[in-house]
């Protein structure tokens, strides 16, 4: 008895390996895609080097969230990705007192989080068509923290999955 490795038909197997080949790359440009981590702005929930899931269609059939996790570009760098969590939407006025968040004046909850640290920024409103978002290791000085007020059109989509 002989064991064939190839179908009789080896046309049928090109097909279908095509088909396969172009189903993931659809699905990779369209709808989900992976990053690496880098850097420690997101631990202790998401650390460098770990690898990172994206909903690339997310934010097509709902609105972002405070405290959704998002990967963006910015404008100055759109060849590099960051990882960050939604913090404030437009208009909010947000501000920093001792490590804790205030938006609006209301202590904003922030269960993620390990250690607070102890920021303390001017209050400062989010600009129209942006978000606010940030790292979620406090401990680092404000100054070390990359705190962009992103646009939507940056947001690649929403993290599904880590570790």
């Amino acid at each position: 008895m002989r064991i064939r490795i190839f179908p009789t038909n080896y046309k049928i197997a090109i097909i279908r390996t095509s088909a396969v080949i172009v189903l993931l790359i659809i699905i990779r440009l369209f709808f989900i895609q992976w990053f690496r981590a880098f850097g420690m702005s997101m631990e202790p929930t998401v650390h460098d080097g770990s690898i990172v899931l994206v909903n690339k269609i997310a934010y097509k059939f709902h609105q972002i969230r405070r405290g959704d996790i998002v990967i963006f570009r910015t404008s100055n760098k759109p060849y590099v990705y960051f990882i960050k969590r939604v913090l404030a939407f437009p208009g909010e006025k947000v501000e920093f007192k001792n490590g804790v968040l205030f938006i609006n004046d209301v202590e904003v909850p922030e269960p993620y989080l390990k250690e607070r640290g102890n920021w303390n920024t001017e209050p400062f409103i989010v600009k129209e068509n942006h978000f606010f978002v940030c790292g979620d290791n406090r401990i680092m000085p404000w100054d070390d923290h990359f705190h962009p007020q992103i646009s939507m059109k940056n947001i690649l989509g929403s993290a599904i999955g880590y570790r």
